[in-house]
């Protein structure tokens, strides 16, 4: 039985901890200074995660579209010269 003791003091602690979290995080959401710096925060992550994926998309553009766009450009080609003798 001293395991699931052991797992009711976690599952309380772990609680408890989230209800103090929660309850400083309302605070906190309340302070207008705060607010105003998480806004610029987030706008800065969202910023960064633009970038992020713009850089990711240019990537994936080189290595995927643009060799599988060269080589369909080719069979086409080649189709082109079969057609016309």
């Amino acid at each position: 039985m001293a395991g699931a003791t052991k797992r009711l003091v976690k599952a309380a602690a772990v609680l408890a901890t989230s209800a103090v979290v929660e309850r400083a995080v309302r605070k906190a959401a309340a302070d207008p200074r705060v607010r105003r710096k998480v806004a610029e925060v987030t706008q800065a992550v969202a910023k960064q995660a633009r970038a992020t994926g713009k850089a990711l998309g240019k990537r994936a553009k080189e290595q995927v579209v643009e060799p599988a766009r060269k080589q369909a450009g080719s069979k086409l080609k080649r189709l082109g010269k079969l057609v016309s003798g």
